[in-house]
């Protein structure tokens, strides 16, 4: 005799295959490190930055890398984390998608060109971080 009681069973999502967790965490890291670096580097170099973003004619320069350095401190920080992780993810792509297109976008020049496919490669792992299920518990459908 069969119970009244529905069956429960895990969503589709909940039954998702999760990668290796030590893969994932040597791949964010590796991932967040070039944004590590990037922010170093503005940190170090705030006046000769904020002049380069002057020259391409972007008005309040100063404000603009204020911005840019607070969203590659906080999403390289989450992303590497992992805490948050997908809301890093977003936040990098947020600081990643213009630069690219302002300062790389110059495709007859083969650097520049190159820079930009590379932004491309990192936009991509990004995109995959912030597709990533999230931590949540397992839900139950009826």
């Amino acid at each position: 005799m069969r119970s009244s009681r529905p069956q429960l069973r895990l969503s589709r999502s909940a039954q998702r295959p999760r990668g290796n967790p030590w893969i994932e965490t040597v791949a964010r890291v590796l991932l967040g490190l070039i944004f590590v670096h990037a922010l170093v580097g503005k940190l170090m170099n705030f006046p000769a930055v904020t002049a380069t973003i002057a020259a391409k004619g972007l008005p309040l320069a100063p404000v603009l890398l204020s911005l840019a350095i607070a969203l590659l401190a906080v999403g390289s920080a989450l992303l590497i984390s992992g805490w948050q992780r997908r809301l890093g993810a977003v936040l990098l792509l947020i600081f990643l998608v213009p630069t690219s297109l302002i300062f790389h976008g110059q495709l007859g020049d083969t650097a520049e060109r190159i820079q930009l496919l590379k932004n491309l490669a990192i936009m991509a792992g990004l995109l995959l971080v912030a597709n990533q299920p999230g931590e949540r518990p397992p839900r139950l459908r009826r």
